[in-house]
């Protein structure tokens, strides 16, 4: 019989031992895109301690480990506590981290301008001023002109990332990002049966369902407006989405084209519940089985682990079809 069980470590030294009298539960929450992954942890505190001497301060370091006995576990990263709790009756400690690198400039607003840089030119900008590194493979395009008006670099950037096909977050340190495409087109990791899961909550979309989409652009150097077209060749009927927006080539709009028409092509979306499994992770794709019409691909969006006292270890993942 699997045997859950966690390990703890607090300024990098392990405290697993110490602590896992008064650990009541532990919660962590993978994003794929656009926040910060979290780490939530409820201790017991009858006795007092976690209210004074034991308390953690704020800045301080966490990793996380979830899994089973005697098999490799997942690592959750490392955190930043953000956020103390208490609460009563019946007394307890809620101790609540963000991934290492969501700093408060990460959330404080800022007014910067780029003219003629790269998309990746511009991640790496933000990258910098945050004293973050760059990782992941970013095509070569061009942005002739963008304002970042009192907007945090955070929230601006997931916007631009979107709009070119590229999803990223921040972990250890780290701006990793991600296309899209290539994510939602990469093998299964694991296939699942109903009898597999918990629970399954899945909800057809079909209004955003597109044919295709244009962009209608201004060629400063022709000196006219163009249009650039992708389409979605698995859809026989469908409206066709419309977008005018500045380019300043064809490359450039159609790289928007496909992109807008990757995040209007979610079919079914919805909520899962497995018993706690360490290899499911956002950004991963699965296929379903045994569903009837809801079998299929889905792309895992955001994944959450929970190690509980009394109920064990379970996982909740979002997801939406590929």
């Amino acid at each position: 019989m699997l045997v859950p069980v966690f390990e703890l470590f607090y300024e990098k030294k392990n405290i697993t031992k110490d602590v896992s009298p008064y650990v009541t539960n532990i919660e962590y929450t993978d994003y794929e895109h656009g926040q910060s992954d979290e780490l939530q942890i409820t201790f017991e505190d009858s006795g007092k301690q976690w209210q004074s001497s034991w308390l953690p301060s704020k800045g301080d370091s966490l990793r996380a480990y979830i899994g089973y006995q005697t098999e490799k576990l997942l690592n959750c990263g490392t955190f930043e506590i953000d956020e103390l709790e208490y609460s009563a009756p019946p007394d307890e400690v809620i101790v609540k981290g963000l991934a290492t690198g969501i700093k408060k400039p990460l959330r404080q607003n800022n007014s910067v301008g780029y003219e003629n840089k790269t998309l990746k030119q511009i991640a790496k900008e933000i990258a910098d001023r945050q004293g973050l590194k760059l990782v992941g493979n970013i095509e070569d395009i061009k942005v002739d002109r963008i304002t970042q008006d009192k907007e945090q670099d955070l929230k601006f950037l997931t916007k631009l990332a979107e709009q070119y096909g590229y999803i990223f977050k921040v972990a250890e340190g780290n701006l990793v990002f991600y296309n899209v495409r290539e994510l939602k087109t990469a093998k299964t990791s694991q296939i699942f049966y109903k009898s597999d899961l918990l629970s399954i909550s899945l909800r057809e979309k079909t209004s955003q369902k597109y044919k295709a989409v244009q962009v209608t652009y201004f060629d400063p150097k022709k000196k006219k407006t163009l249009t650039a077209s992708a389409k979605n060749e698995s859809v026989v009927k469908g409206d066709t989405l419309k977008i005018t927006t500045r380019c300043t080539s064809k490359k450039q709009a159609l790289v928007q084209a496909n992109a807008a028409l990757n995040n209007s092509d979610t079919k079914i979306e919805g909520s899962l519940e497995f018993v706690g499994n360490p290899y499911l992770i956002a950004g991963l794709n699965i296929e379903l089985k045994g569903i009837g019409h809801f079998s299929g691909r889905y792309h895992i969006t955001e994944a959450r682990h929970v190690f509980d006292r009394i109920s064990g270890y379970k996982t909740y993942c979002e997801v939406t079809s590929c």
